[in-house]
């Protein structure tokens, strides 16, 4: 009897841990001051001429892996800016705004758990806000907010093994709209915390791989080439991009990837207690261990330590708070000069190798 007293308070306190350390974000805890965010998240507005800006909400979709249904109910809306300087989002059909052909870049923000409706816009325009302040290309680019149910069940711990098990068809759902999007805009993927999970699961599937079943059966746009990725504090195992793995073809869609890695972070951390698989890291706690099993590929995988900056914190506003570590983000998640397809197919490899002898800042 009291062992068992003494298992349940164990748990009881790891669940606590856990909560805190994988919603804090979501809680608004932070390390910076109020101030300091409200200057740091407070450039300039969008400009509704140039860039564009909308929320993809697969939400009323739940977890149904169903091309038909996304088709139908996936919402869309777009942020604008009214003549009288207020800005608001408006309701569109997002294939009315999104599959015309266009060259314009597209970066695709994926956020992390526990993210209630409405949430996601403030937390993506977050995103948003950061890309501008550390310099986004003068080009025009278009920015989605793609949202997945998030929203906070009760349980920490059970509301974890909700989330990471319904992250395989959200996974799918992102994988279908991307492979809706015109091949001729080249793409940019963010993700946070489970967001990253989210990303990873999606180009598995574009790469022809499979998910506990869930596999891509038809493609659109088969062609699209390599896209870049960035994953801040990505929650889920270090090693399902390696050979044989979980995630194993999703680094063949990729560019280049920027992991923003950070040892103290608590989520990070106490990953392994989420997963009942052992000791097992998190990708954001120091990347992927033996990188040298995969080959090639490693040249295209950039490690930004963020620790001496976030510390032992898993909020996205103090990840996005270390401006010298997101400029390295940006920088090479968005380039300021778009290559042709053909082109960027071809120099690739170069470009990556090349990129990594400059000084980091």
């Amino acid at each position: 009897m009291f062992q068992a007293a003494i298992c349940g308070v164990w748990r009881s306190c790891v669940s606590q841990w856990l909560l805190l350390a994988m919603s804090c974000c979501a809680l608004g805890v932070t390390g910076i001051s109020s101030v300091r965010a409200d200057q740091l998240f407070a450039p300039p507005g969008p400009n509704a001429e140039a860039d564009e800006i909308l929320l993809v909400s697969a939400r009323a979709v739940g977890t149904a892996c169903d091309g038909q249904l996304l088709s139908e109910k996936l919402l869309c809306q777009r942020y604008e800016i009214g003549p009288d300087g207020r800005s608001y989002w408006k309701a569109v059909d997002w294939r009315e705004a999104l599959l015309e052909p266009t060259p314009t870049r597209t970066v695709i923000y994926v956020h992390g758990n526990r993210v209630e409706p409405g949430e996601d816009r403030s937390r993506g325009m977050m995103i948003y806000h950061s890309l501008v302040a550390h310099g986004k290309p003068s080009a025009p680019i278009r920015y989605i907010i793609w949202s997945w149910p998030a929203t906070p069940i009760p349980g920490p711990l059970k509301d974890m093994h909700v989330k990471a098990a319904r992250t395989r068809p959200a996974g799918w759902q992102l994988a279908w709209f991307l492979d809706q999007l015109p091949a001729e805009a080249p793409l940019t993927l963010v993700g946070y915390s489970y967001g990253a999970r989210v990303i990873s699961g999606s180009l598995h599937l574009l790469g022809g791989g499979k998910l506990n079943g869930l596999e891509l059966t038809e493609r659109f746009h088969p062609e699209r080439g390599p896209m870049r990725v960035a994953m801040i504090a990505a929650a889920f195992d270090a090693d399902w991009i390696q050979p044989g793995r979980y995630h194993e073809r999703a680094l063949s869609q990729v560019d280049e990837l920027v992991l923003i890695t950070n040892h103290r972070d608590p989520a990070m951390r106490l990953y392994h207690f989420s997963v009942n698989r052992g000791r097992i890291d998190a990708l954001g706690k120091a990347g992927v261990p033996q990188p040298s099993s995969l080959g090639e590929a490693a040249q295209r995988i950039v490690r930004v330590d963020a620790t001496a900056e976030v510390g032992r914190s898993h909020s996205l506003e103090d990840y996005l708070a270390a401006r010298g570590r997101m400029n390295v983000m940006w920088r090479r998640a968005v380039p300021a000069v778009d290559h042709p397809p053909d082109v960027e197919s071809s120099l690739s490899g170069a470009t990556s190798s090349a990129a990594r002898q400059l000084p980091p800042f």
